[in-house]
């Protein structure tokens, strides 16, 4: 199924999501002839229930909190707008819409899930200033239903709007099955696509069956590679970003599994990955 509907969550406070990003995903949507929903907050930001007797001028700090998150909140949407009917005059962009969402820092990940289940894709600004993004990313891949695109919003690389070399992390299991249908849709977008099996780190019923799974992929259309690659001693996670570096890869695909740490497939490293992607990254569960 193609991807024809995207959200873009357009965070507020504390770190508001960056004109590039909102740019970046309107291009993205665009060049997948998506429709693209931009949905942001006007957060109501209160003091904790019984905090200290509410010390003198703290009510205040929360209404000045309350006050940024409602200016960044039409800022996002001013640049959102401009930005997708920019795209539009150009012939470049689709429909698109923003919404503004009224509610506590605590329902954001709610609002999130239920607006992400009714899109094809939830495209998602990382940015590792602000800590609490993490438990947003996790409530959007484990509860949504669908895939997630992390779009770095402090890396030094050159993101494209559209993806000519994708590598996926394979290793035979239901999670990466599943994200490899996800992900189907920009794998057949792909001019070249890697799948890369990484030796060496575990064990692996099936080393040997991305062969197989590029005989799949090319039966849709997709131009595709399979690399064996060992991890001498790194985490898949630094594995898969160093062969992705060397190759200029463009997007990298893997799956979050649901072991009892809730570990990333690329690697142990859960927390540098949701934090700190270095590229377009898309997570599925």
């Amino acid at each position: 199924m193609p991807i024809r509907d995207v959200l873009f969550p357009m965070l507020s406070h504390p770190v508001a999501t960056t004109a590039d990003s909102v740019e970046r995903a309107a291009a993205l949507a665009a060049g997948l002839g998506a429709h693209i929903v931009g949905v942001t907050f006007e957060l109501d930001i209160r003091s904790p229930v019984g905090l200290y007797a509410h010390p003198a001028g703290i009510g205040g700090m929360f209404a000045a909190e309350t006050r940024k998150s409602a200016s960044n909140a039409r800022d996002l949407i001013a640049a959102f707008d401009d930005v997708c009917a920019r795209q539009v005059a150009m012939q470049r962009g689709t429909m698109y819409e923003h919404l503004l969402e009224h509610c506590t820092p605590n329902e954001v990940a709610r609002i999130l899930v239920d607006h992400a289940r009714l899109r094809d894709l939830a495209i998602f600004p990382v940015n590792p200033e602000d800590p609490g993004q993490r438990s947003l990313v996790e409530a959007l891949i484990f509860e949504s239903g669908r895939p997630v695109l992390l779009l770095p919003e402090t890396t030094t690389r050159q993101l494209p709007s559209s993806f000519d070399r994708a590598a996926v992390a394979w290793d035979h299991s239901r999670p990466a099955a599943r994200a490899i249908a996800d992900a189907l849709p920009m794998l057949q977008a792909a001019k070249h696509v890697h799948v890369v099996t990484v030796v060496d780190e575990k064990h692996l019923r099936k080393p040997h069956s991305g062969v197989e799974l590029c005989k799949h992929l090319a039966r849709h259309g997709v131009e595709v590679t399979f690399d064996k690659t060992p991890a001498e001693g790194r985490t898949i996670g630094e594995v898969l970003e160093g062969y992705a570096i060397e190759r200029d890869i463009d997007l990298v695909m893997g799956a979050y599994g649901h072991s009892r740490l809730r570990e990333f497939i690329l690697g142990g490293a859960t927390k540098r990955v949701l934090t700190h992607p270095f590229t377009w990254t898309l997570v599925s569960h």
